[in-house]
């Protein structure tokens, strides 16, 4: 663009350039693949959680069991911050 504000060159002559076939081909498989890796680790993460969860709560009643078959028991305990 020149200081007076036309630009330098004539850009309507130029011909207009479109992407080729290869191109726009490329970009539609590296989408895919992003999509497919994205779908992919989604559902892994659907479908891990719950799983995580349950066994989280069948170790939980493992412990649980455990500690009362041989009578083991949480106290509750009070923190003095103080000395008498």
């Amino acid at each position: 663009m020149t200081p007076a504000g036309d630009f330098s060159r004539d850009f309507s002559r130029q011909p207009v350039t479109r992407p080729t076939l290869g191109g726009i081909l490329a970009r539609l498989v590296g989408f895919t693949i992003v999509l497919g890796f994205a779908a992919l680790a989604f559902w892994l993460a659907v479908f891990t959680v719950p799983i995580l969860i349950v066994v989280g709560l069948v170790a939980y009643a493992y412990v649980r069991f455990r500690m009362a078959r041989h009578g083991i028991r949480f106290r509750h305990v009070t923190i003095r911050t103080w000395r008498r």
